[in-house]
């Protein structure tokens, strides 16, 4: 039991490891903005973020999933 719920563990990282760098990614499409890993945090940088991201739609849907 103990040796499944560690290959979970290890998987949830795995996949969530992935989901940080897909966050990047996207972030990074977009003219202008940076993305690092930092830990569990993905961080956005760039000139004026919050104002753009107040205007643009693109940033303000990055990693969101579903309906």
């Amino acid at each position: 039991m103990r040796g499944a719920v560690e290959r979970a563990a290890r998987l949830g990282e795995v996949r969530a490891e992935v989901k940080r760098r897909a966050i990047a990614d996207e972030a990074e499409a977009v003219p202008g903005v940076g993305a690092t890993i930092e830990g569990e945090a993905v961080v956005l940088e760039g000139r004026r973020l919050l104002d753009r991201w107040l205007r643009d739609a693109s940033l303000r849907t990055i990693g969101r999933v579903g309906a």
